[in-house]
């Protein structure tokens, strides 16, 4: 139930926010992380109470902004 979107050193983790079940992908038991290498250097960078499909947005989003500012 994870995924990365990835761009350069910083990835973007769509994940269940633990202590959720994460089984209703409409329900809002998602949350997406901004990750440096592999962990997560700020809590701050932890944005949750999604949907799956918002969290996917949410790191879509964040994934190409990051790909504009990089060109």
């Amino acid at each position: 139930m994870e995924d990365e979107k990835k761009s350069g050193e910083i990835s973007y983790q769509v994940r269940v926010t633990p202590g959720r079940k994460g089984l209703d992908p409409e329900a809002p038991d998602w949350e997406v992380c901004e990750l440096e290498g592999d962990e997560i250097r700020n809590s701050a960078d932890i944005y949750d109470n999604l949907t799956q499909a918002e969290a996917h947005q949410i790191a879509a989003m964040w994934t190409r902004k990051k790909e504009e500012a990089e060109s």
